[in-house]
């Protein structure tokens, strides 16, 4: 008997169904998380399929993130957790929540709680990272990381965006950043020759 067409969706229309990324998808059908019938050339997954993970889609975790730079920030980081509780009490209730923390360079990507975060993306158990401010996840290469989550069908939510900047804004920024990371591996992060070399750096970068 010839399948109905109406009952089995193809994969992008299951995608946009699930909030997940087509890719994701196509990997969960090779890795038989989805079951899914073949129609002419391509793969189609029945309707009953997308129901059944409806419910299960829905048990991915929130993700709530934090992270300053040294430990005499530590008040900071207190705030930015509270914030980010606060906003998903009010905008995401019912999620199950999972708050994670670092104390270290945005430069870092071995950040302990951050490694736990790509991990947790890469075995499909997160439905949505939140951050105060972009750069709390992460310094440079935050592409990188929102291609990743786009692929697993991760959302990631910055509270504060920010006020857009001039490109010579960005690039004295990350020149600072770098300087920054630089002098603290040679001199240690919080020494006083790390702290004259950034003084000195900031003076040059914003002289006329």
């Amino acid at each position: 008997m010839k399948k109905s067409n109406r009952n089995y969706l193809r994969v992008g229309k299951a995608a946009e169904e699930l909030g997940l990324h087509p890719i994701t998808i196509r990997r969960w059908i090779k890795m038989g998380k989805i079951q899914a019938v073949r129609i002419g050339i391509e793969a189609r997954i029945p309707r009953t399929e997308i129901e059944r993970l409806l419910g299960k889609t829905d048990e991915r975790l929130l993700v709530l993130y934090a992270r300053v730079s040294g430990h005499d920030q530590r008040p900071d980081l207190d705030r930015q957790i509270e914030r980010l509780k606060l906003w998903a009490s009010s905008e995401r209730p019912g999620d199950e929540v999972l708050v994670l923390s670092d104390i270290g360079s945005g430069l870092n990507a071995g950040r302990k709680r951050l490694q736990q975060i790509l991990k947790l993306v890469c075995e499909d158990r997160v439905a949505e990272v939140v951050v105060t401010y972009g750069d709390r996840l992460t310094r440079f290469g935050q592409e990188y990381l929102e291609t990743l989550f786009t692929s697993f069908g991760v959302t990631f939510t910055v509270l504060d965006p920010g006020e857009d900047k001039t490109p010579e804004q960005e690039l004295t920024q990350d020149l600072l950043s770098l300087i920054a990371s630089f002098a603290g591996k040679l001199y240690g992060m919080r020494s006083q020759k790390q702290k004259e070399l950034l003084e000195c750096a900031e003076n040059v970068l914003h002289s006329p």
